[in-house]
């Protein structure tokens, strides 16, 4: 009786899993800004300036049922610690590494669900400045490259 009880349950839980609320969304950059260091002013690039690499589509999956990222092309799973959704302010935050990072740059990834607009800023990272200061005696403190994309949904992916 146990096993058949055991059985039932294990089989709701795969239906339930294999019936998951997955959404797909088809991205597209709608403007990308620049800022040099601190004091500077943030500059946005004409869409017609900005590299072919930079306009492609983007693609991002979720499983909206057990809020959870199911993958990108943009988005890497080394890029990331967790992925949070908000129900406060309807967004979707992609947790980093941050600043203390052994990489080059992280990123401050977010997506509102309400209006689709992901936004995406690419810094430096502590250990790029400290050694762009000892090699060059300067470091650009403040640097930021912003991409925001206009998100809409679609059915499949491919």
């Amino acid at each position: 009786m146990k096993k058949l009880l055991l059985t039932i349950i294990f089989g709701f839980l795969l239906i339930e899993s294999a019936y998951a609320k997955e959404v797909n969304l088809s991205c597209e950059l709608s403007k990308y800004i620049e800022k040099r260091w601190a004091l500077a002013e943030e500059v946005q690039t004409p869409l017609s300036k900005v590299s072919a690499a930079d306009l492609k589509k983007l693609t991002l999956s979720f499983d909206m049922e057990n809020e959870r990222f199911l993958g990108s092309n943009l988005i890497g799973p080394n890029e990331y610690k967790s992925v949070t959704f908000s129900s406060l302010d309807n967004m979707i935050y992609f947790m980093t590494k941050g600043y203390k990072a052994d990489d080059i740059t992280y990123y401050d990834t977010r997506l509102d669900r309400l209006t689709g607009e992901l936004i995406r800023v690419m810094r430096p990272t502590e250990k790029f400045l400290q050694g762009q200061f000892e090699n060059t005696g300067k470091a650009e403190i403040g640097y930021e490259q912003t991409k925001i994309y206009q998100c809409k949904l679609v059915e499949k992916l491919f």
